[in-house]
């Protein structure tokens, strides 16, 4: 304990919010992956015919190559918070289940990006993340 009282509080603070946010992200299980569990046997042996199910290798493996530029340690970890509401909210809503979704935030601007089932669904998941507390605006970048 006596480690961590020679840190300042920002970073005290930064590091809860990653230690919280890595721990959220872990707990959420994978769609892609998830949806095939699901399939029934004959199902798994039929040839694949979506463009979703032909890209599922590259998008179980989906991220954000987006580089950030913060002015401050608060800004940052407010970003890592919301990115793991924004995920949460979306997995607790239901409507990126199985699909590969990407959610990236910069100061508060909330960036969903993927492929959804339908046009519905990728409005529908931009409204759940705009709904979350501290989302300033979400640029939805989903595809069906």
């Amino acid at each position: 304990m006596a480690r961590y009282e020679t840190l300042g509080r920002s970073t005290a603070i930064t590091v809860a919010a990653l230690v919280a946010a890595i721990g959220a992200y872990l707990a959420i299980p994978a769609g892609p992956i998830e949806a095939q569990q699901q399939m029934p046997p004959a199902a798994q042996d039929s040839p694949v015919v979506s463009s979703y199910q032909s890209h599922s290798s590259e998008a179980e493996h989906a991220h954000s190559n987006t580089v950030h530029q913060y002015g401050s340690d608060a800004t940052e970890a407010n970003d890592a918070m919301l990115i793991t509401a924004v995920k949460v909210a979306l997995k607790d809503d239901g409507v990126t289940n199985g699909h590969a979704v990407v959610v990236d935030c910069d100061h508060s601007v909330v960036t969903i990006t993927g492929a959804v089932g339908s046009a519905a669904d990728a409005h529908h998941a931009a409204q759940v993340a705009s709904s979350v507390d501290g989302v300033a605006r979400v640029n939805n970048k989903l595809t069906w």
